[in-house]
């Protein structure tokens, strides 16, 4: 909602109610302003009953502020405010009293003398314009609706102080300035904008399936390859890899396996066979790929088709329903990236770059090096490291010690023998595993070592035998009986850990699962190749259009603003805040002067080249808004930017003058729109002067975060729309100043308003154009009109039997002569 002016002063009768049912008459459109500002002649208020009574019979008014502008009327030696009885008390309308339209600098604590307020020039009608500009916002004009209620009929004498911002030069044309040339060209910035690792809009995550909206948002995504089972060498050439990797696979799960070391193979023959025979599948399946993109790279249309057919790829077009998600797609990555202020000549780079990713217009480019296959994983298969086996040093030395002690404690020739069998059975066991491992070269040091432990372990356990005397407390063959099924079953054990534990550690080396998911990640790559590259057809042609004309769209908008900046002064200082609103607002405008282009990708409907109109709305917009910075200032959304959004606009010295303002005590001295010869006719008692203070709502939250915290007793208001920060004064008149008379005859001899009043000397009475009166029975008090906001006729005020109208007393007090 809003506030309407209507600006009565100089007109007749005639032309006032005319004004007024013109806008709010029958038949007038309905608008959002359901609150008035009625600017009348202090000399015309009586004139004009007709037009107050058309504006709050209109059914289209919730409250009203007149403003009073002029000296009051003189009558018999004395001054009055008189005013019809439509402007009243209880009325909801309150009466502004503007008797000098520039002002006087005058307070009511300390008194003082009037004198002339510093930076308002006289005679100016500075004072009359901010009055106007603080009660044309809403929130300002209802506190002072509801404060008249609590001021002796409704009326008083405004006064105001106010700060403003910068309005248009300075500050705002150096952060517009600044802003248009770091949106246009990105200040320098550089780098994907849409879906790239540095840009300001993220990657999408990958669609369900629709590899074209992923190309339009820049996401990856891996995908099984398509190819003809059976047919064509690409297909064999990946079953084979599979194949061999798969068997490579099999065979070092089988030796790593707890029995592994009786396994039907050896590691040196996994090593020579399985291992190489899946490397040089799996080199073979890249450098086929690697060809035959390099053989398709020149193709197109038919003879790529050909090529493909018999190569096993297959492919197919996007389906309508992918092509107007791919559309959705780019609607939406255009829309965050103007949104987010991404730099608009970024931007267009961008959707370059999505049209070529959607419709590439070179064929079959080869494909750029990737990791697919690391040459790593082939020197991997092709030369893998051999079977580890312990050093002369390891732990299993440990085991071939102790292990003959056990029977060579029995002591004696049985003690002697039985230790024997136990350190050659040790030692033909790790023998033998080292030439499974590794050949026959590969036992020879790792048996000496071993033979060594285990002889040594043998003496050990004879001279022990002999110091303990076992043979003589368990007979010999008693002992061996037992010893020798625990030495073999525990040496056993050790050795077949061992082996799995070394067969684990070489699998895991050679990583035969890096193989397999390098020919997944081939088979993907001629798949995504295949649908982004291979098979375009019109459909995706008509994506890429569709990102072309965008991409001419925003270059249009980056003209526009390169012209507009271009027209400005260079930067100069202003706050940071000021140049975040003022790009905040760029962002706004040119997602609006894109809007054609983003409703034409949303319906689906071919975009088409639209760069010559959006530019022509850019420029419009961007004057526009140059204006509407010089009128209102940055702290007023314009039109096309979001209202609820806060506008942090002040800051530094601005905002401290600001705050300064807005503490200010009633009872200061400001500028009082009165005369000096009327001040008389104000009331004294500080305590019956009300006050508005009013900012803006970035101001408040700029200073205290919450705005309704700053002041808890709710004298302030916070306005949504303005640019003003101040207080608004309003002293009350003092009693019998104002006069209502609901009758429009002439008052009586005695200066007194009645609401029978007889017609003054040689006039006739006037008629009531509006028929808004009726002649009281038997020339009784004419009776006023039915009340516009709904109150009862016994509570309007009406003329007394004294012949003097309710809140018209008529003191002798020297102030009024």
């Amino acid at each position: 909602m809003s506030v309407r002016l209507f600006d009565l002063r100089g007109s007749s009768p005639a032309e006032a109610l005319g004004a007024v049912l013109g806008e709010l008459g029958e038949g007038a459109p309905l608008t959002g302003a359901d609150r008035v500002v009625l600017l009348d002649g202090t000399r015309l208020l009586a004139a004009h009953t007709a037009a107050y009574e058309a504006v709050f019979t209109s059914g289209r008014v919730r409250s009203a502020v007149c403003v009073a502008v002029g000296p009051p009327t003189a009558d018999a030696g004395r001054r009055f405010l008189d005013r019809p009885g439509q402007l009243g008390p209880g009325r909801g309308v309150a009466t502004l009293w503007v008797g000098d339209t520039t002002g006087v600098d005058w307070g009511i604590r300390p008194p003082g003398p009037p004198r002339p307020r510093a930076g308002v020039p006289a005679g100016s009608g500075a004072g009359l314009e901010y009055l106007l500009a603080a009660l044309g916002q809403v929130e300002v004009f209802d506190r002072v609706v509801e404060l008249s209620g609590e001021l002796p009929e409704a009326a008083a004498s405004p006064g105001l102080c106010w700060s403003e911002p910068d309005r248009g030069g300075g500050a705002a044309d150096s952060a517009l300035a600044a802003a248009l040339r770091r949106y246009a060209a990105g200040g320098g910035a550089s780098g994907p904008v849409l879906g790239g690792e540095t840009g300001t809009v993220p990657a999408a995550a990958p669609s369900r399936g629709n590899l074209l909206a992923d190309l339009v948002a820049g996401a990856r995504g891996s995908r099984p390859v398509d190819v003809r089972g059976g047919t064509g060498e690409l297909g064999a050439r990946e079953r084979h890899a599979r194949d061999a990797v798969a068997a490579a696979e099999e065979a070092l799960a089988s030796l790593s396996a707890p029995g592994g070391a009786f396994a039907r193979t050896t590691p040196e023959r996994v090593r020579r066979e399985e291992l190489r025979t899946a490397g040089e599948a799996l080199d073979a399946y890249r450098a086929h790929v690697d060809r035959l993109f390099r053989e398709l790279s020149p193709l197109t249309g038919n003879r790529l088709a050909a090529a493909l057919g018999r190569a096993g790829v297959r492919g197919a077009p996007p389906t309508r329903e992918e092509v107007d998600e791919a559309l959705g797609a780019l609607a939406r990555l255009l829309e965050e990236g103007v949104r987010g202020g991404a730099p608009l000549d970024g931007l267009a780079r961008d959707l370059e770059e999505v049209s070529r990713r959607v419709a590439p217009r070179d064929g079959a480019a080869p494909p750029p090096a990737g990791p697919e296959v690391p040459d790593d994983v082939l020197r991997s298969l092709a030369d893998p490291p051999p079977f580890p086996l312990p050093g002369p040093l390891s732990p299993l030395l440990l085991p071939a010690f102790l292990l003959p002690v056990l029977p060579a404690l029995a002591g004696g020739p049985a003690g002697l023998a039985g230790g024997i069998a136990a350190a050659l059975a040790w030692v033909l066991a790790v023998a033998t595993g080292a030439q499974r491992a590794r050949g026959p070269g590969g036992r020879l040091p790792t048996a000496v070592a071993h033979a060594v432990a285990a002889f040594s372990g043998v003496l050990a356990g004879l001279g022990a035998g002999g110091v303990l005397g076992i043979g003589l407390v368990v007979p010999p063959p008693v002992w061996l009986s037992l010893a020798v099924p625990a030495c073999a079953a525990a040496g056993g054990g050790v050795l077949l850990y061992t082996w799995s534990r070394l067969a684990r550690g070489w699998r895991d080396r050679i990583a035969p699962e890096r193989a397999d998911a390098s020919v997944a990640a081939l088979a993907a790559l001629v798949d995504r190749r295949a649908r982004e590259s291979w098979y375009p057809g019109a459909a995706r042609s008509g994506v890429a259009d569709a990102a072309r004309s965008a991409q001419g769209a925003v270059r249009a908008v980056a003209d526009a603003f390169a012209g507009a900046a271009a027209a400005l002064p260079p930067p100069s200082s202003h706050p940071e805040e000021l140049e975040a609103v003022v790009r905040s607002d760029l962002a706004a405008l040119a997602r609006a002067a894109l809007e054609p282009v983003l409703a034409g990708l949303r319906s689906g409907a071919p975009v088409g080249d639209l760069s010559r109109r959006v530019h022509g709305t850019a420029a419009d917009l961007l004057e526009g808004y140059r204006d509407h910075l010089a009128r209102a200032g940055a702290h007023v959304p314009p039109r096309f930017a979001d209202p609820d959004t806060p506008r942090r606009v002040r800051g530094g010295p601005d905002l401290d003058r600001a705050l300064d303002t807005l503490r200010l005590s009633p009872e200061d001295r400001m500028l009082q729109l009165c005369d000096p010869g009327h001040l008389s006719l104000l009331g004294e008692s500080a305590h019956a002067v009300r006050a508005v203070r009013f900012a803006p709502y970035s101001a408040g939250v700029a200073a205290h975060g919450d705005p309704d915290s700053a002041f808890p007793d709710g004298s302030a208001v916070w306005t949504r729309e303005g640019a003003l920060t101040g207080v608004l004064r309003l002293v009350p008149l003092r009693r019998g100043v104002v006069r209502t008379r609901w009758s429009r005859t002439e008052p009586s001899d005695d200066g007194h308003g009645g609401g029978a009043g007889r017609p003054a000397p040689g006039r006739a009475p006037e008629e009531d154009p509006a028929g808004a009166f009726a002649e009281g029975a038997a020339g009784g008090p004419a009776e006023p009109p039915e009340a516009p906001f709904g109150e009862a006729p016994a509570d309007r005020p009406r003329g007394g039997a004294d012949g003097r109208g309710a809140g018209t007393d008529r003191p002798e007090e020297d102030y009024l002569r």
